[in-house]
């Protein structure tokens, strides 16, 4: 959106350059006039339009990078919570571009109000070619559509001229021009460009008027009138007959005389410039690079290895162990902005930093099976490997910027495809207007449907997204490595493998620390937590892994996420900085640093409809209905209930039901929960 309101302001900027510097002058009014109006609607059109033969291509491999053995110490902790305000859901650029639109339309309004006053007070008098008002003690003069308003004052010996002149304007309709750019001027009220737009639009309608009164009358008395100053109405879109700003300006312009018919030879500059335009915005997004697929090292590339390696052994001299080096590495890589892509010399460090340290690296493939890395999964480095690297980077720019982060890097690969070729068995077409501008529903849509083919990490379904003219292949990756997350500075112990758990405040005269230490986590993560709005606008669903430190004096530390979208791992940090200070956990007799992981699913609910894991519960006229043979524990807000109180429940009322089954319900609530548990948290 940003990038498209820069590049719009851009093309206008320098068509009013060449329009003051080139065409301003000419007496070519009726050109000009189209040039102005074009212009403005071309600097809106560019922008979405593409050329083909420039467009990014990109190449089918991709480089994997490690990452780190994420715990699973809890069952997954649904939250959910109903679409808000459609308002408070937007954007705080948007809510800003929303307000100003309103202020900009009542503005409008408040225009309109005056001229229906002006008619309404004033004497109308009805003609086969357009309507006159008679405004009493005015001397002013001015048309809008076919209305001419004009002053009772005004003298007689210049009446049939401004008619003359007010007429022109009707029948060239030049209203409509005005009324465009104040549309223009509501939409895109913050862009001063536009009211210049207006402004010299304006002035060109006077020229046009001026030129075609002036062939009847005597240019020498008209220039006398024009010399007269008299009252104007201050509004945008009216023809104004005597505007003091611009007399000098129409003054000038019939004394001059008639362009010769060679300048409009300088209209041609708008062909170059336009292409110039299109090329910008098709090429912006980064060209293809044709280099070889050979995956093998080039001389230069042993060279540079050699030099790192040089350089690798000298930095483990001084910071002491290879785990230190990756380290500093990691964070200097982690201080690159968002859109930039490392350095060739950057992206050899890092694999050859990752193969040398693979006996301690750890790495998940698919989401389950857990190996040890080594040099057979990092492969050394090359150019070739870094420009699919790059070219792979660049691809994600291709699609609309809201997309970035759904379709993260290190786990979706995307490829440009032909829009006729073949497509994998099993695959989900998803058909857009424009790839690169998608609507708000259309991103929301879009996110449900990724949340639905990728659900649970599968590998086996693709995704194909479409527009009219481009097509793209969406795919997991099945080996994900990561290497742009912190390193866990401190080595700690498993929630799982501790003699006596961190004490969470409340559990201390528990039997059952542990039990009670989970139940509290996730009574602390309802409490506080808060879908993100966005996140509710553009549909964003599923789980965010959390993975954190309860160091050895209780404080909650090095918290790290990972989850389907940024805004979700977001608001799962903020749920889970607020956590109180424990009693620390020990292990051997010593107070040690503890490694917890919890999955928290966020689900989007509304109106009426509820999170229904379990077939056993079904929604009825705003009531929770249980189909079971055996009732679960069913607990309001950790509260046990019966069944018929439950069915009592109006469901506006439910923020959030939790089923629990089997294993993951004995595990929590003992005997009790053999049947299952049904866990209801009620509105706030």
């Amino acid at each position: 959106m940003i990038q498209y309101v820069v590049e719009c302001i851009a093309f206008q900027l320098v068509f009013l350059m060449v329009y003051d510097f080139f065409l301003k002058k000419e007496t070519f009014f009726q050109w000009n006039r189209v040039y102005l109006i074009g212009s403005y609607a071309l600097s809106l059109l560019l922008p979405v339009i593409k050329i083909t033969a420039l467009k990014t291509s990109l190449p089918e491999d991709f480089i994997v990078y490690p990452e780190y053995l994420w715990q699973q110490d809890l069952p997954e902790i649904v939250v959910t919570e109903k679409a808000s305000n459609w308002f408070l859901n937007m954007p705080l650029e948007n809510r800003i571009l929303a307000i100003g639109m309103c202020i900009a339309s009542l503005i409008f309004g408040y225009k309109l109000y005056q001229l229906r006053r002006l008619k309404k007070e004033g004497e109308i008098q009805f003609f086969s070619n357009y309507t006159q008002v008679l405004l009493e003690k005015s001397t002013s003069a001015f048309s809008f559509f076919k209305t001419i308003f004009m002053g009772d004052q005004i003298k007689k010996e210049y009446y049939e001229s401004i008619l003359a002149h007010e007429l022109v304007h009707i029948k060239q309709k030049h209203t409509y021009d005005l009324m465009f750019f104040e549309v223009m001027r509501i939409i895109n009220w913050f862009n001063p460009l536009v009211y210049i737009y207006q402004k010299r639009i304006s002035e060109l309608h006077e020229f046009i008027a001026d030129s075609q009164v002036s062939k009847k009358n005597k240019k020498e008395q008209y220039q006398i009138l024009l010399s007269q100053v008299f009252q104007t109405q201050n509004i945008s879109f009216i023809n104004t007959f005597f505007k003091s700003s611009i007399i000098k300006k129409r003054i000038v312009m019939l004394q001059k005389s008639k362009s010769k018919r060679k300048n409009q030879l300088k209209y041609l500059v708008l062909v170059p410039l336009v292409l110039g335009m299109l090329f910008y915005t098709s090429s912006a997004q980064g060209t293809a690079n044709n280099s070889s697929s050979d995956k093998y090292q080039l001389e230069e590339d042993a060279k540079l290895i050699e030099e790192l390696e040089k350089e690798i052994k000298k930095e483990i001299a001084t910071y002491g162990t290879i785990e230190e080096v990756m380290q500093v590495m990691i964070k200097e890589t982690n201080k690159l902005k968002e859109n930039e892509i490392w350095s060739k010399r950057t992206y050899f460090k890092t694999i050859l930093l990752y193969k040398l340290n693979a006996k301690n690296t750890k790495v998940v493939f698919g989401d389950d099976v857990e190996q040890k890395a080594s040099k057979h999964y990092l492969p050394l480095p090359s150019t070739p490997l870094y420009e699919r690297y790059v070219k792979r980077e660049k691809a994600f720019r291709v699609l609309d910027r809201n997309l970035d982060i759904s379709l993260r890097r290190d786990e979706y690969y995307l490829e440009l495809v032909s829009p006729s070729s073949s497509y994998p068995k099993n695959f989900h077409e998803f058909k857009v207007k424009n790839l690169k501008k998608l609507s708000g529903n259309e991103i929301k849509l879009l996110n449900t449907k990724i949340d639905a083919v990728f659900k649970g990490g599968g590998f086996e379904h693709n995704l194909i997204l479409k527009d009219g003219e481009k097509t793209v292949k969406v795919y997991r990756t099945k080996n994900i490595y990561r290497i742009n997350e912190e390193v866990q500075e401190k080595p700690f112990v498993p929630f799982s493998q501790l003699d006596k758990v961190p004490v969470f405040p409340g559990c201390e005269n528990k039997e059952d620390k542990r039990a009670c230490f989970n139940t509290m986590m996730q009574k602390h993560i309802n409490k506080n937590f808060k879908y993100p709005l966005k996140a509710q606008e553009l549909g964003v669903q599923g789980r965010v892994s959390i993975l954190l430190t309860i160091s050895k004096t209780g404080e909650i530390s090095n918290i790290r996420k990972r989850g389907p979208h940024e805004l979700l791992e977001k608001e799962a940090v903020r749920i889970i900085s607020k956590l109180p200070k424990m009693k620390p956990g020990v292990h051997k007799g010593n107070n040690v640093d503890v490694g917890y992981s919890i999955p928290i699913s966020f689900k989007l609910v509304s109106g009426n409809e509820v999170n229904k894991k379990s077939s056993g519960i079904e929604i009825q006229e705003n009531t929770v209905k249980l189909k079971m043979d055996n009732p679960p524990l069913i607990l309001v807000d950790g509260i046990e209930i019966t069944k018929e109180e439950m069915e009592k429940i109006d469901t506006d009322r439910i923020e959030s039901i939790n089923v629990l089954k089997d294993k993951m319900a004995t595990e929590k609530y003992g005997k009790k929960g053999e049947n299952g548990v049904i866990e209801i948290t009620l509105k706030k």
